[in-house]
Parts: C-alpha cells; sequence; structure tokens
C-alpha cells in the first residue's frame, strides 16, 4: 500500500519516528487509521491521500531550501511519493466509477 510506503521512507529519512505521528500528522486520521485499512482491505481515502501529497510537497520543498546533497536526494524522493498518492486517488476514483457503471 501506498501509505506504508510513505510511512517507512519517511521512518528511513528520520522525519517521522511514530506510527501515531505519521497517521495524525501526515494523513489528518486516527493512529488506528492504517490498521483499520489492512484489517477491512479497504483502499485509503482520497482525503487521506490528497493530505500526505500536501505533506510531501510541503517537506520537499523545505527540503530543497537546505540545498543540494542528501537533503536534495530526499526531496526528489518524496516528490515522486507524492506522484504515486495521486495515482493511487485516480486509480480508486477509476475503481468507483466503473462500479457505478460510468465510463473512465
Amino acid at each position: 500500500m501506498i501509505l506504508e510506503q510513505v510511512r517507512d521512507r519517511l521512518r528511513d529519512a528520520g522525519i517521522v519516528t511514530t506510527h501515531k505521528q505519521f497517521c495524525e500528522l501526515w494523513l489528518g486520521k486516527s493512529e488506528c487509521y492504517m490498521r483499520f485499512l489492512r484489517f477491512s482491505e479497504t483502499e485509503p481515502s482520497a482525503d487521506a491521500l490528497a493530505t500526505c501529497a500536501a505533506q510531501l510537497a510541503s517537506t520537499a520543498k523545505q527540503l530543497r531550501g537546505y540545498g543540494k546533497g542528501k537533503h536534495s536526494a530526499w526531496a526528489e524522493e518524496l516528490e515522486q511519493l507524492r506522484v504515486e498518492c495521486y495515482v493511487a486517488m485516480d486509480a480508486a476514483a477509476r475503481v468507483k466509477l466503473q462500479r457505478k457503471g460510468v465510463c473512465a
């Protein structure tokens, strides 16, 4: 799942340290949100994906401000994860439209 990938990469970068911090600050959800998704086999909400993408964009921008080197490399990775959040959101919307019989 894209959100687990984002969480793990943010941990690797030292940007987030706890699961609770990720869910609350990066998704705008409670700390049990990802557990709910996993156990109910549900896809993340568009709201959670959009909030995560916005946070990724903001953090990437901050990292670019620090200059080149590892900060720049992390900024690029966060930007790619932001794009992947939007791809996941688009895919979920297409599935929803197909279920309703609307061409997508």
